[in-house]
């Protein structure tokens, strides 16, 4: 089994894969043009000239552990799906590419939807309903972020999983268990798919009004999302490829995706038949 380890009937992942199936026409045509692994960001273009990215954590990848480096210069050769459902390894090389692929096919049916989401363009946080007496969680210390919704709520607190990103303000990422229960609102990293961390994180954010997963890896599908618990995704609409892939393979971050792509955002419409789980 890819990985090593037991998946999950339920996870995220296979949820996001099945609704993709079902979603994008003849998914197995789908081709894999280009898949670039760099420095900030692993992307994946497709035949239908989708891209999809995945946050790269190079500080968890050990080299010689990672089963996807074997695969080098014949990842094209699968069709996305089949890149896609690597997404529930638990080898981090793989799910990276795996997330990167879903997040491809998720874009192509993303525009075959017709209901289930409403979509807005600009930052998910300044969308988002934040009140005055609200305590704000968030997962990854997004510092921008944290800085506006300081001033909107009564009380946010950040969790980080690296240590290079952690200050003064944050908890470490072990302390989810205790500190995101009391979340009236919760901002997650799209990164979170990446480290195999954001279903628990959905299971304890359930009793969250708000709940948001937010960045360039958080292109999945958001009914896939809206099924897990999550409220809103926040991501980017990748409207030049090229330049997307272009970014991505000089080791670009955020900002520079811009070049590229715009911030999207994807809010859960509350009706049946989109009930989370």
């Amino acid at each position: 089994m890819t990985g090593g380890a037991e998946r999950r009937r339920d996870s995220l992942a296979r949820v996001a894969l099945d609704e993709v199936r079902k979603s994008v026409p003849h998914v197995r045509r789908v081709a894999t043009e280009e898949v670039v692994i760099s420095v900030s960001y692993t992307a994946v273009r497709t035949s239908t000239d989708d891209v999809g990215l995945a946050n790269t954590p190079l500080d968890e990848m050990a080299p010689e552990s990672c089963n996807i480096y074997a695969r080098a210069g014949s990842l094209t050769e699968s069709p996305t799906i089949e890149l896609a459902e690597l997404a529930e390894s638990w080898d981090l090389s793989e799910r990276v590419v795996g997330i990167a692929a879903l997040n491809a096919l998720s874009q192509h049916a993303i525009k075959k939807a017709s209901e289930g989401f409403v979509t807005k363009y600009g930052d998910v946080v300044d969308v988002t309903k934040v009140r005055k007496d609200d305590t704000v969680v968030i997962v990854g210390n997004m510092r921008p972020s944290a800085e506006k919704l300081r001033k909107r709520a009564k009380e946010v607190l950040v969790l980080e999983r690296s240590m290079g990103l952690r200050d003064k303000y944050t908890f470490p990422d072990t302390a989810a268990e205790s500190v995101i229960p009391r979340a009236d609102v919760v901002f997650m990293t799209g990164a979170t798919l990446c480290n195999g961390t954001a279903d628990r994180l959905l299971e304890l954010s359930r009793n969250a009004r708000e709940v948001v997963m937010l960045g360039a890896t958080a292109g999945i599908y958001p009914p896939a999302l809206f099924r897990k618990g999550a409220t809103a995704v926040g991501c980017m609409e990748v409207f030049d490829a090229k330049q997307t892939m272009r970014t991505a393979a000089q080791g670009g971050g955020t900002t520079n995706l811009l070049k590229g792509a715009r911030f999207v955002v994807y809010e859960k419409v509350k009706q049946a038949g989109w009930a989370s789980e």
